[in-house]
């Protein structure tokens, strides 16, 4: 009997996972070829056929089935094990894979993290600005930073405060349109990945008939929109209050608010680069928030 090799199980989860070799050689970071050959080597030395290979497809077998579900156990248990090992660090030293927006990474994170680098020069970074949450049960990342009305489910953290989003254009564009009610004005709305997001649920329920100029997948994005006199914008009060070129108009937005939390896993928190960043993070992103610390624009 041919003993389980781990590595060949990740490359199984992987085409199960996204039900094709090319879609498994990304999630991997690697090519097709590799993938392809490791599957076939694992079912000739097994003697077992995982995958049928089909036209659409990579579909499992039903022997393929029996086997995802154990690889999926070893899976967690060598995710768990990574977690543990990696919050028994003690040392101010190593990689930080940090996941935020990149509405907070060219603002207030953006501002933070040079002056804990001065503190931690051995903690280096590794960040992802993306609307998708990273999955740090996954080790896709150690910490995120994210705007959220709750802590997420299974991570713990600190809130590090409470924002409001107002709503904004530039000079040029309220002088060219002086007689027009905010509401009928061009709006800015965050796109189909924003669409939960606190903006994205304030204009369904507040704006559904406004007239859009056009919908973006970034705040930022809607940020320089506004900036450039295509219309109105709803944006986190840390991002407007201070910026010259954007106006803040009198208009209700009282339910557009989030808290800011950073978060890790639990397995995690004791790792000392880990709590310490988290530490550091929150309080000085509570100082921004709070206006007690000038903000500036770093994107």
């Amino acid at each position: 009997m041919h003993r389980l090799d781990w590595s060949d199980l990740q490359y199984i989860l992987a085409v199960a996972n996204n039900g094709s070799l090319a879609a498994a050689a990304r999630a991997l970071g690697v090519n097709h070829s590799t993938v392809q050959r490791r599957i076939a080597s694992f079912e000739a030395l097994h003697e077992v056929s995982v995958f049928d290979r089909r036209p659409d497809g990579y579909k499992l077998t039903i022997e393929g089935q029996q086997l995802l579900e154990t690889a999926r156990e070893v899976e967690q248990a060598v995710w768990g094990l990574e977690r543990r090992i990696a919050g028994k660090d003690l040392k101010l030293e190593g990689t930080i894979r940090l996941t935020t927006t990149d509405t907070l990474l060219h603002t207030l994170v953006g501002m933070l993290l040079p002056g804990f680098r001065a503190l931690y020069p051995d903690i280096r970074f590794e960040a992802s600005t993306t609307n998708s949450i990273l999955s740090i049960a996954r080790r896709d990342a150690d910490v995120a930073i994210r705007p959220a009305p709750s802590i997420a489910e299974g991570l713990v953290g600190t809130k590090a405060g409470e924002f409001r989003f107002q709503a904004y254009a530039s000079a040029g564009y309220l002088a060219a349109h002086p007689d027009v009610a905010v509401e009928d004005m061009d709006w800015l709305s965050p796109g189909d990945t924003l669409a939960d997001s606190t903006p994205g649920r304030w204009m369904r329920r507040h704006m559904g008939r406004a007239r859009i100029a056009m919908t973006c997948d970034s705040i930022m994005a809607i940020a320089a929109a506004v900036r450039q006199g295509m219309g109105v914008g709803l944006l986190p009060s840390y991002v407007g209050r201070d910026d010259t070129e954007l106006v803040q108009l009198d208009f209700d937005t009282a339910d557009a608010h989030n808290g800011l939390w950073v978060l890790t896993h639990p397995d995690l928190a004791n790792a000392a680069r880990i709590h310490t960043f988290i530490d550091y993070m929150a309080e000085g992103l509570g100082r921004l928030l709070d206006g007690t610390d000038e903000i500036r624009h770093t994107g």
